[in-house]
């Protein structure tokens, strides 16, 4: 009877699992994607430092637009600078700014920047949703 019931209980999680989309993500790594994002001067006559907080799947955080900051991020692996750059050029005035993603990707604990020739250029050249805050 126990091995009857044992085998049911396996087929129904089959079942359960078999019904989830392939991209499903599951529950625990929702809530363990948690980051810090920042853009700061790296010359002290720079803009002022900004930071946001993204959480992504579901989108979340004080990120102004946080769901397509998780889109392009989902997209690239989670690696800000692998993101594709806008399809638009860059002013050539120079303040330069580093681009900070700090936190949990999925569980994982991550720290990335990138430098910039200023914020403009950081947000077109990666893909202007992540750095747009």
């Amino acid at each position: 009877m126990r091995a009857a019931l044992g085998g049911a209980v396996l087929a129904l999680g089959a079942v359960a699992a078999s019904a989830l989309p392939a991209n499903a993500v599951p529950a625990n790594a929702a809530a363990a994607t948690r980051l810090t994002v920042s853009v700061a001067p790296e010359i002290s006559t720079g803009p002022a430092p900004k930071s946001v907080t993204l959480e992504c799947e579901p989108a979340g955080g004080t990120h102004p637009d946080a769901a397509a900051a998780c889109d392009d991020l989902i997209k690239a692996g989670g690696d800000f600078r692998k993101i594709p750059p806008l399809p638009a050029g860059c002013p050539t005035y120079y303040s330069p700014v580093v681009a900070t993603v700090q936190g949990l990707w999925r569980g994982t604990p991550v720290s990335a920047s990138a430098r910039y020739t200023n914020a403009v250029c950081a947000n077109v050249q990666t893909g202007g949703h992540i750095l747009h805050f």
